[in-house]
């Protein structure tokens, strides 16, 4: 018999989708299947939506928890989770029918720990609008983790999320998602793929993301957003050079700087004085730490990055417009 794998799926105000994203997920021709609902504290119709699929299908488990966040919301959902591989999937979303088959049997073909596909972008009309391959090719790649996490850096690999990928439930024994705070796959990205001699990417596009005007990813500039996303590029820095990892601290005070030229650019008229001054500091910091060392650093990037810091350090308004 197939191993069994556990689906968490956090769940807040979501009613009107909820119901697609549980039906992906008993369509799947992958059968042994732990599907964990956690309800964290849903204010409308979700709860019973959630005991309703539990009653038809005893695959499925319900948590009704108090409202503590998509982390805390995943961690609980981990710490029940019985299988011996898990799935993250976002309620909002929904997955194809071969969706878990083909990420096990890229897993059990590779043998290795982490299968990853590419996502099909929709809209609230289930319009498709944009996708995002992890494959150059028609064809699986391979990397090791280190080689994913250069990718992020270096803007290669967009994909820093717990959704669209199957993991080995060892991964997450002891690692948990940071509750209180946004970027929260951010965070947990360079835990989870640091250790693997092999991650295997699959070419099909089998994870539908809804992309909602409500979403956390859309929303506009908040303080505390501000807060954990330099936390999240400091907490990286801070984690490499205590390892000495040359191999990757360089390339992640090159995206940290670029990331806070970006943030800057987009954000600065929203911003308020202290996290502005506090981004602008960050900047000059990195930016005499790169061209200190430049031999550490891709030279023809520095350059690049350099006028862009100029820019944003002088106001430049027409930055934000250019830069994306």
């Amino acid at each position: 018999m197939k191993p069994l794998i556990s689906v968490i799926v956090p769940i807040y105000k979501v009613e009107k989708y909820l119901a697609i994203c549980v039906d992906s997920l008993l369509r799947q021709s992958y059968g042994n299947l732990e599907v964990i609902l956690v309800d964290d504290g849903s204010p409308d119709e979700c709860p019973a939506i959630c005991d309703k699929y539990q009653n038809k299908d005893n695959r499925i488990k319900v948590i009704h928890k108090k409202n503590g966040g998509l982390s805390d919301a995943r961690n609980v959902g981990l710490d029940i989770a019985q299988g011996e591989y898990v799935a993250f999937v976002d309620s909002d979303d929904f997955v194809d029918e071969d969706y878990i088959y083909k990420l096990y049997n890229a897993l059990q073909q590779n043998r290795t720990s982490i299968a990853v596909c590419g996502i099909q972008i929709i809209d609230e009309s289930n319009k498709v609008t944009d996708q995002i391959c992890v494959t150059q090719d028609k064809k699986q790649e391979l990397y090791t983790g280190k080689e994913i996490i250069k990718k992020e850096l270096q803007g290669e690999w967009v994909l820093v999320t717990a959704w669209g990928a199957l993991y080995d439930a060892k991964i997450f024994k002891e690692l948990r998602f940071p509750c209180g705070r946004h970027y929260e796959d951010e965070y947990v990205f360079v835990s989870v793929f640091e250790n693997q001699e092999c991650v295997v990417c699959i070419p099909e596009n089998i994870y539908y993301y809804l992309q909602r005007a409500d979403s956390i990813m859309g929303v506009t500039y908040k303080k505390q957003d501000c807060m954990d996303y330099f936390e999240m590029w400091h907490e990286r820095i801070d984690y490499f050079q205590a390892k000495e990892d040359r191999e990757l601290l360089a390339p992640v005070i090159q995206s940290c700087l670029a990331w806070n030229v970006l943030y800057l650019a987009m954000n600065g008229e929203a911003m308020e004085e202290p996290e502005k001054r506090l981004l602008k500091k960050d900047i000059r910091k990195y930016f005499w730490k790169i061209f200190a060392k430049p031999y550490l650093y891709n030279w023809k990037e520095s350059v690049k990055l350099a006028v862009k810091c100029v820019m944003v350090l002088m106001n430049d308004k027409s930055l934000g417009k250019r830069y994306v």
